[in-house]
């Protein structure tokens, strides 16, 4: 490799500030009709993180689904939605044949991209090129993705980010270019390539030579130095050989005869070698130097005494070849496969497309990262330490995150929080085949609920809305306090066993008069709000009334609407990051 091609595989770019505001989708995948979500929230306005909860089947995919064709002109990995189209992307309800979504930007741009079947039934696309800005690796991490990477055999594993330009300039993918007898050739190119180096190794190992040269011309140049010591090849049938190098000499000779018949034929097919490498070269400056952080990733999330070093190879045994190496630290070098379970083989492959994402952004792509239901199948002991990372070392970015489990999204709100990370929650309450996902986007701000219910006129939605807030509540200053909780099963607490906590830690702080008015009406969300009871007929409004702005007020002083974070103990006073709220200890 030439310096000035180090050079450009390890300039960088600046780091792109442009988030996702809002996507709008109509007709497409899982939406008969219109579906719109703004990220936007906060008193700036801003894009903000996302976890999108839905049951699975109602619809979070295509929502997220929409974001990448936008932005990216494909859905995951799958060919039938590649840029030209496939019956996939368009609902088999809309009325009309044809889907379009469109993604607004925070700089300004509005990518439109649009899908029709004709009366022939041949689809077409239309719209805006995908950004430049997202142009690097795959947005998205889906479970599929995951299993591909680990099922596909290492010499081809490349290929799964190669519709990708990898680079700085626009370049048309690969995938689709070469014709059938093309592949052949260059298949079988890079099989007698490969082939041909594990040959040399051996040679090397007998003539003593290390490190075993791997191109051709060094290959030739071993044979011609160490095994006929500068012989001419006219002169080379005089020296007797032993049999062990003869044997492999011969070897080795036939496969580059092979490599250059293959070469020319190549030639004659017009296969795009040159281009294929500058693109290959391109793709091992993002794809193989992820080693420090994966390697840091892994030992994070597993604690693995074991484990030295986790290292993607990329372009050793084929042109889109991607091994992964796991170096122990005894000094051996063994595959995932062969040192690891599948939970471990499925994290490392996890954290691998993150490596990716994560240096891609570090080159300028814009630092959106889609995660679809992919943590949920991770091990439960370990997915939390994985999102905790996640949160940590993409703190700039837009995580955009879908999940179908009602515990695993209160677990990432708390993670979320914990890591100051802004974060606002879409949920999609219902999908039926006609009127599609029906989504509802909020800010993290429950109160909103409660507020809502206290203007209407049932007591008993007012009841149960200010027992779950209280509930929220509890939970999260039990371990932001922190108070003393006798632990349960999955840590799934009730009100029962955080409010006297909370109450007891507080009852002698600025709260005091709050806590006592709550502590007053607390049985209000047993007696009317959470079960039947024949004596709640008599609650009355005034008592309700008086449950619910209690509960609020509470929430008011231990929760900051400037920096949406809640108080915790710091040094000897309980505040918010931001410092405006306080609670002060008597």
């Amino acid at each position: 490799m030439t310096e000035t091609q180090r050079e450009s595989r390890t300039k960088r770019s600046p780091r792109s500030s442009v988030r996702v505001s809002k996507v709008e989708a109509c007709g497409f995948r899982g939406v008969p009709g219109e579906l719109e979500i703004d990220f936007k929230s906060g008193d700036e306005g801003r894009p903000r993180s996302a976890i999108v909860f839905g049951e699975n089947g109602s619809g979070k995919s295509s929502l997220v689904d929409a974001i990448e064709w936008a932005c990216q002109g494909s859905v995951g990995r799958s060919r039938t939605m590649k840029g030209t189209g496939g019956p996939s992307l368009i609902n088999l309800a809309t009325p009309e044949p044809r889907c379009s979504v469109r993604a607004t930007l925070t700089d300004g741009q509005v990518i439109e991209r649009r899908a029709q079947i004709d009366d022939n039934g041949n689809i077409s696309t239309s719209g805006s090129a995908p950004p430049q800005i997202f142009r690097r690796a795959p947005m998205s991490l889906k479970r599929a993705d995951i299993l591909r990477f680990l099922d596909t055999p290492s010499t081809k594993r490349g290929s799964l980010f190669i519709d990708h330009a990898l680079s700085d300039e626009a370049t048309a993918p690969l995938s689709g270019l070469l014709t059938s007898e093309q592949s052949a050739v260059a298949e079988e190119r890079n099989e007698v390539k490969r082939k041909r180096r594990e040959a040399a190794a051996k040679l090397a190992v007998l003539l003593g030579v290390s490190p075993p040269p791997r191109e051709a011309d060094d290959i030739s140049m071993m044979v011609s130095r160490d095994v006929y010591k500068g012989f001419q090849a006219s002169e080379r049938s005089r020296i007797r050989l032993p049999r062990p190098i003869e044997e492999i000499v011969r070897e080795v000779e036939y496969l580059g005869d092979r490599v250059r018949q293959l070469n020319k034929d190549a030639k004659r097919l017009q296969l795009p070698s040159s281009a294929t490498t500058e693109r290959l070269l391109a793709m091992q400056g993002l794809l193989g130097e992820v080693g420090d952080w994966l390697t840091e990733a892994f030992l994070s999330v597993t604690r693995a005494q074991h484990v030295a070093r986790v290292q993607p190879i990329f372009g050793r045994l084929s042109e889109v070849s991607l091994e992964i190496e796991v170096q122990l630290t005894s000094g051996v070098i063994a595959t995932p496969q062969q040192v690891f379970s599948e939970a471990y083989q499925d994290l490392i492959a996890l954290q691998y497309f993150l490596a990716v994402a994560r240096a891609a952004g570090e080159q300028g792509q814009a630092q959106v990262l889609i995660l679809d239901d992919v943590l949920q199948s991770v091990d439960a002991t370990i997915r939390v330490a994985v999102m905790e990372q996640v949160v940590r070392d993409f703190r700039e970015w837009q995580l955009l995150i879908t999940v179908h489990d009602r515990l695993w999204r209160r677990q990432l709100r708390d993670i979320f929080q914990r890591a100051g990370h802004p974060v606002i929650g879409v949920e999609i309450r219902r999908w039926d085949f006609n009127g599609g996902p029906h989504a509802v986007s909020n800010d993290s701000q429950p109160e909103g609920a409660l507020w809502a219910a206290l203007e209407g006129s049932d007591p008993y939605t007012v009841c149960g809305v200010a027992g779950r807030l209280l509930e929220q509540i509890c939970d999260i200053l039990s371990w932001k306090i922190p108070t003393s909780v006798t632990r349960r099963r999955e840590d799934a607490y009730t009100l029962g066993d955080t409010w006297p906590g909370i109450f007891r830690k507080l009852k002698a702080t600025s709260c005091a008069s709050t806590l006592a008015s709550v502590d007053r009406w607390v049985h209000l969300r047993n007696i009317a709000g959470a079960h039947y009871n024949e004596w709640a007929e008599g609650v009355t409004w005034t008592e309700v009334e008086a449950f619910g702005y209690s509960v609020l007020e509470f929430y008011s002083q231990v929760h900051c609407d400037s920096c949406r974070q809640w108080v915790e103990r710091q040094g000897n006073r309980l505040a918010c990051r931001c410092d405006k709220i306080e609670v002060r200890l008597s």
